[in-house]
């Protein structure tokens, strides 16, 4: 039984179930597992290792065609990381664990040293 919500509708999903974003924890197995169930799969990115991307949002793509998105931690997420998951049309991207402009200020600072 569907219980249509407004995240069910924001998202096209069946249930109003989102999968925790767990950094690395959260792969694309698990996301698509969700998906399938009728919520959101979000895939873990945590601190956007590019190797465990790589590996994982094809994993998450092939094993569903519902919707489905990807989290990051905000002080890790760059275009060098946040750029390639776009490419597999989440419907949701979800920053936590910080402002991502203050990460951004203190990698400015670092690098004029």
């Amino acid at each position: 039984m569907a219980l249509p919500t407004a995240f069910t509708g924001l998202f096209s999903v069946r249930h109003p179930i989102p999968l925790a974003p767990m950094g690395e924890s959260a792969g694309g197995a698990l996301a698509a597992a969700v998906s399938n169930g009728g919520g959101l799969g979000l895939l873990g990115g945590g601190p956007g290792r590019a190797d465990w991307l790589a590996r994982e949002l094809p994993i998450v793509t092939a094993g569903t065609d519902r919707p489905l998105g990807v989290g990051f931690q905000s002080w890790a997420a760059s275009v060098g990381t946040v750029e390639p998951a776009l490419g597999y049309r989440p419907v949701a991207v979800m920053l936590s664990f910080g402002d991502p402009a203050r990460s951004s200020g203190r990698s400015a600072r670092r690098a004029r040293r």
